[in-house]
């Protein structure tokens, strides 16, 4: 995810670094989805200005929109005609040409990672967290906070706050 200077008036870009046989995937890697798309009025795309990108947009509906996307190509609108194709047949039980490249990839994929000593989830309960880390909390090593994160021990002082904490209030 690359992020402009004048963001968030503008929208930041994402592109896969691994190869992606998709249909809003371009060759290169770059994602075609609206809510990365300027706010300018374009009467030519077929996107309304509340699909694409606005200020209050954010990492995190940026990410939903892409895994959403992922999970359910726009294959009106494709980035990559030959994927759109092979989707839709593959849909349509027509053929299973696009699930063995995507099957190809994810293997190929899963190689680059573990060579890169990175952990890929397998199951739906690896991807499933119950509960976050310690690191995402406030007053986390990386200091990340927003609006879901919460720890009892980060309070301004207020002892009937941090009472409340404790009891689970």
């Amino acid at each position: 995810m690359t992020f402009p200077p004048n963001y968030p008036y503008e929208p930041p870009s994402v592109k896969f670094q691994t190869k992606m046989y998709h249909p809003n995937v371009y060759e290169n890697g770059t994602l075609c989805i609206s809510i990365l798309h300027p706010p300018v009025d374009d009467a030519m795309s077929g996107e309304s200005l509340n699909e694409r990108w606005n200020p209050t947009q954010n990492i995190r509906t940026v990410l939903l929109s892409v895994i959403s996307l992922l999970n359910e190509p726009n294959i009106s609108s494709p980035a990559n005609v030959d994927a759109s194709v092979d989707f839709r047949q593959w849909k349509e039980g027509k053929n299973s040409k696009y699930e063995g490249i995507v099957k190809k990839q994810v293997e190929d994929s899963k190689k680059v990672a573990d060579e890169e000593g990175i952990y890929v989830p397998q199951t739906v309960e690896e991807y499933c967290v119950k509960e976050k880390p310690d690191e995402f909390m406030i007053g986390g090593d990386d200091g990340y906070y927003d609006e879901y994160d919460y720890a009892c021990d980060d309070f301004s002082g207020d002892e009937e706050e941090e009472e409340d904490c404790e009891e689970g209030e």
